[in-house]
């Protein structure tokens, strides 16, 4: 609903629903955040960095075969961008945070309980891209597919949620920040 109802702003309602599911998970899941060590701070930089070229090459190749998909990329980047200091505040603090912790620290987690690994990360990461539907954007759940099957990947080998914290971060970072695609 963050991403397509629009009596609210995107950037109170979408916080504002992270900050919900963070709380819920964080009531009723056991989630701890171990410090990570040289390995895990370079598994989470790189992994990050890997996620943001992966989706420069797929602009690429939007661009290059003229699928017509780049209008749909720029108005979800419209939605998305931050504009306000507040925004990245929120971005930063509640939002990427809050994603890891529900989808991957609370869901992925749970699902590791009766699932293997394996299964966990991709039952968790098609529930994951499901709750993008909403926003009707093909490109968002196919975003929302790759990153979050690589942020399930690296919580449930690592089982240290600020591993794909710092993936998450440093991906958000170069997309909308340092290095944007559109």
């Amino acid at each position: 609903m963050s991403f397509s109802w629009q009596p609210i702003d995107f950037w109170v309602l979408f916080p504002l629903s992270l900050a919900f599911l963070t709380a819920y998970a964080y009531f009723f899941e056991q989630i701890e955040i171990t410090s990570l060590s040289k390995k895990e701070w370079l598994l989470g930089l790189f992994s990050g960095a890997l996620i943001y070229v992966g989706f420069a090459f797929g602009k690429g190749v939007i661009v290059a075969t003229g699928l017509p998909l780049l209008e749909q990329l720029e108005s979800l980047y419209e939605l998305v961008r931050p504009r306000e200091t507040w925004h990245y505040l929120l971005l930063f603090i509640i939002v990427i945070p809050g994603e890891e912790w529900f989808w991957r620290g609370f869901v992925v987690k749970r699902l590791k309980q009766r699932l293997t690994p394996v299964h966990a990360a991709l039952i968790g990461t098609l529930l994951y891209a499901g709750a993008h539907l909403f926003a009707g954007s093909l490109l968002l759940v196919l975003a929302a597919l790759l990153a979050g099957f690589i942020w399930a990947w690296l919580y449930v080998k690592t089982n240290n949620l600020g591993v794909p914290i710092v993936s998450h971060l440093l991906f958000d970072l170069l997309l909308l920040i340092i290095f944007p695609l559109i």
